[in-house]
């Protein structure tokens, strides 16, 4: 079956010599092999079949801040590469082609050790990306760049990898060695790590000192991320306070804004979380797990409003029929 079989009859396309492009609705993307991954992104099984529209106009906007990324990391710009790629990833975490050109923008600034993680999370996500000589490359280089860590950085990346291992308790040890001198580290340093302190704490359910960490974090250094944690210790504590630092939470993974969402609705905050949700649905399209949780969300939300609701039941019973 052709890609033409599968997707909406309002796109147009463009081929020559072997390369396409697509337009919808007055967007295009650049150039490409006419087996570029992101024609599989927008077959019709992959699209939100309610807003189709808005999710490939989407897709397309996210495929060419990727090639720009990429044009980037070409030209050497490795800073200006990973802000597109990091763009491309907070639309979709699993985008393998964003996954593996941040690993090479990260190899061009000598940060062996990181490069390498976002290697393996692109091949977990896509194998057919799995190279054999960069990973020996990688691998080699990795450890020599590990070899020289001090023990305060070996202590953080190796909190790093016990955490994404579920180890959180050795973890917590990780960093507390860190830490245990912190007018080692600028602010800009202390704040983060801190914040993988207090997450490692989140983990745990240990959410009094995780709140104690977030808010050192903030004399630290002021961060969304940081609001986010103290809200969620604040509302676990069932403390005064919740709101008010969700509310600057806004710079921040979906899956945080999810929770955001969820609180704002346990504290009858109906607005905050109607708002929160929609920016959610601007940013995902793909219906999964978290798209169905937001819906739910916003649904809720919506009933406590006394909203009209018609046209999102509509919605929801499409997309789950």
């Amino acid at each position: 079956m052709t890609f033409l079989d599968n997707i909406s009859d309002k796109i147009n396309y463009e081929t020559l010599n072997n390369i396409i492009k697509f337009e919808f609705d007055g967007v295009s993307t650049n150039w490409m092999d006419e087996n570029d991954p992101f024609i599989e992104r927008i077959q019709k099984s992959s699209l939100n079949k309610v807003f189709l529209k808005e999710h490939i106009l989407k897709e397309i906007e996210i495929k060419n801040i990727l090639d720009e990324g990429i044009d980037f990391l070409n030209s050497q710009k490795y800073v200006n590469a990973i802000e597109s790629f990091d763009e491309v990833l907070f639309y979709d975490e699993g985008y393998a082609e964003a996954l593996i050109n941040k690993s090479y923008a990260l190899f061009g600034q000598k940060h062996f050790v990181k490069s390498l993680r976002y290697y393996k999370r692109a091949i977990k996500v896509n194998n057919d990306l799995k190279d054999v000589e960069y990973h020996k490359l990688l691998l080699s280089c990795s450890n020599k760049e590990r070899s020289n860590f001090s023990k305060l950085k070996l202590n953080i990346y190796s909190g790093d990898e016990l955490f994404a291992k579920g180890e959180y308790k050795k973890a917590l040890e990780r960093y507390d060695g860190a830490l245990a001198n912190p007018s080692l580290f600028k602010d800009k340093i202390l704040f983060k790590l801190l914040n993988k302190k207090a997450t490692t704490l989140l983990k745990l359910n240990d959410f009094e000192n995780a709140l104690a960490c977030f808010k050192e974090s903030l004399n630290a250094k002021i961060s969304d991320y940081a609001y986010y944690g103290c809200g969620v210790c604040q509302y676990e504590l069932k403390l005064d306070g919740a709101s008010e630092s969700l509310s600057h939470a806004n710079n921040v993974k979906k899956n945080q804004l999810l929770e955001k969402g969820l609180i704002f609705n346990e504290i009858g905050l109906y607005e905050n979380a109607l708002s929160t949700f929609n920016e959610i649905f601007n940013n995902h399209f793909k219906v999964d797990e978290l798209y169905i949780k937001s819906l739910n969300g916003k649904m809720h939300a919506m009933r406590s409003l006394k909203m009209d609701m018609d046209e999102i039941e509509d919605i929801y019973s499409i997309l789950l029929n």
